[in-house]
C-alpha cells in the first residue's frame, strides 16, 4: 500500500502552532462524541476554525477539507499508540506478540471509541486505509506470522496476504468498537479472539501454527515497504 501522495495527514515543516492547534480542536470534537451524521453538526470548517482559534486561510493552508484534518488527527493518535507497542524480542511466540499488540491497541481503540467511529464514518476510506497499512506491515515484517505469510504459495503476494488479514481485523474491530456495551473490559476476550483468527486464516499447517504459537519460525524481518520502519519497532527485531 502506498504512501499518500498529498502528505496533508502530516505536519508541514512550518506548521508549527496553527497545525497543532486545528489536530487538537477536531480530537476535542470527537472525543467529546460530535454525531458526523447529525444536524448542525460541529464537524464544519467554521467550528473547528473557532475551537481552534485559528483562521478560515489557516485551515486551508494545510487541509483540504474535514475528512482530510480528522484523518490526520486519527493517524497522530494511532501513530502514539503504535510507539507504546513492546519491542518484539528474538524468539517471542505468537501469544506473546498478540497479547503486546493488540492489548494496546485494542485498550486506546476502546479508550476512544467515540474518536474512532467518529473518524472512520466522516473519513472511512482513509481511515481505515492508514490502519490496515500498520497492522499488515507489522503482521508481515514484525511478527512470528510474517515467516509463515512470505512462504504460502499463490498467486498474491506476502504483502497482499497480509493486507487481507489487516482489513479483516479492522472491519471486526470496528464492529465490535460499535456494537460493544463495554468494550474496555472485552478487550482481553477481543485479543485472544484476533490471535485465533489471524492463525486459522493465514493459510499455515497445523505444524506451522503449532511452531509459531511456541517460538518465533525466522530470524530476520522483511519490512512490507523499503526503507519504512513501522512505529514502535526497530529494523534489528525480528519477528
Amino acid at each position: 500500500m502506498s504512501e499518500p501522495s498529498q502528505r496533508q495527514d502530516r505536519p508541514h515543516l512550518s506548521a508549527g502552532r496553527s497545525w497543532a492547534s486545528l489536530i487538537d480542536a477536531v480530537t476535542a470534537i470527537l472525543d467529546e462524541g460530535a454525531d458526523p451524521h447529525a444536524p448542525n453538526t460541529p464537524l464544519n470548517v467554521a467550528d473547528v476554525v473557532r475551537r481552534a482559534g485559528v483562521s478560515r486561510p489557516t485551515f486551508y493552508k494545510y487541509f483540504r477539507d474535514v475528512p482530510t484534518l480528522v484523518r490526520a488527527a486519527a493517524l497522530q493518535r494511532m501513530e502514539a499508540t503504535f510507539e507504546r507497542v513492546p519491542t518484539v524480542e528474538l524468539g517471542d511466540t505468537w501469544t506473546v506478540f498478540a497479547r503486546d499488540t493488540f492489548q494496546t491497541l485494542l485498550t486506546d481503540l476502546a479508550a476512544h471509541r467515540r474518536f474512532y467511529l467518529s473518524a472512520i464514518a466522516l473519513n472511512p476510506a482513509d481511515v481505515a486505509s492508514d490502519f490496515v497499512r500498520y497492522i499488515s506491515h507489522r503482521l508481515l515484517a514484525y511478527s512470528p506470522l510474517g515467516p509463515v505469510i512470505h512462504r504460502r504459495k499463490g498467486p498474491d503476494s506476502a504483502a497482499e496476504r497480509a493486507e487481507f488479514l489487516a482489513s479483516g481485523t479492522v472491519w471486526l474491530v470496528q464492529q465490535w468498537l460499535a456494537a460493544s456495551a463495554d468494550p474496555l473490559a472485552e478487550v482481553p476476550d477481543m485479543v485472544d479472539r484476533l490471535s485465533a483468527l489471524l492463525l486459522s486464516s493465514s493459510g499455515a499447517t497445523e505444524q506451522e501454527i503449532a511452531a509459531v504459537r511456541s517460538a518465533s519460525p525466522a530470524t530476520t524481518t522483511v519490512p512490507l515497504h523499503p526503507g519504512t520502519t513501522p512505529a514502535g519497532a526497530s529494523p534489528e527485531r525480528i519477528a
